[in-house]
């Protein structure tokens, strides 16, 4: 088998690096076609290469079937560097002015390939109630930070979060994973995701998607609190607005090195 000499391995590399900053461009991912026409690269080689990336976890499609997304391992070598502590820092001071307005606990989740964590829960600094805080546990169906975040992952991911069986929480708690992914798609198309009593009884959250540039929507912003005592003194568009807003604050907040 003939060997690749080092100026035809750095030209493969440019390549490969031209493929990945195209598909960092475009959160919804971009075809085969796409991909050819904007790194003009004839359509077989990009799909030769492609087909690569995508068994080494660089990037995530269907080998010309579908979009192609930023894979699994960029997305992982992005968590290991983005620094935890500033993040934090920095993400508490936004989410503190949210919990602060609306007098009800605001929090940060992140989600690392199959798993979705809390990095920061902020409750208001002069609460004058009992408070409603996020748990542990975040199913998809059950959940607006899993839907806020979920939504937005490559469809092979989204498939293995939706395919159950989901339990029934609560009388509307929807377990059908058609329904599910129908309800991620609505998701989508909205730009956040709602808890409306489907997990705890009379708990309603909201969660919008914090997308980083080059990388995906790795975090979602929340709020919870009781259903009636919220929606009785806060719109839900307004709530909406805001969080939308300090998510897009957050995602230049959380990009910086």
């Amino acid at each position: 088998m003939p060997t690749q000499t080092t100026g035809e391995k750095a030209g493969r590399l440019e390549r490969i690096a031209a493929i990945l900053e195209v598909i960092s461009t475009s959160s919804a991912g971009l075809s085969l076609a796409e991909i050819s026409s904007r790194t003009q690269l004839p359509m077989p080689s990009a799909h030769r290469l492609l087909n690569g990336m995508v068994e080494a976890g660089f990037v995530a499609g269907q080998r010309g079937r579908s979009n192609y997304f930023i894979g699994p391992r960029i997305l992982d070598l992005f968590r290991c560097s983005a620094p935890d502590t500033s993040s934090k820092t920095l993400a508490r001071r936004e989410i503190q002015i949210v919990a602060n307005r609306f007098g009800e606990v605001g929090y940060l989740a992140k989600i690392t390939g199959e798993k979705i964590e809390l990095v920061v829960i902020v409750p208001p600094e002069d609460p004058a109630r009992t408070l409603v805080y996020p748990g542990a546990d975040f199913p998809v169906h059950a959940t607006s930070t899993a839907k806020a975040l979920v939504a937005f992952q490559p469809e092979g991911l989204v498939d293995r979060f939706v395919s159950g069986p989901h339990e029934k929480f609560r009388p509307n708690t929807v377990t059908d994973p058609a329904k599910v992914k129908a309800s991620l798609r609505a998701v989508q198309a909205a730009g956040y995701a709602i808890n409306d009593d489907e997990y705890d009884a009379g708990v309603f959250s909201i969660s919008c998607p914090i997308e980083i540039e080059g990388a995906g929507v790795l975090y979602a912003i929340g709020l919870v609190g009781l259903k009636e005592r919220l929606l009785m003194a806060f719109p839900q568009d307004h709530i909406v607005t805001s969080l939308l807003s300090t998510a897009q604050s957050l995602s230049r907040l959380l990009a910086r090195p």
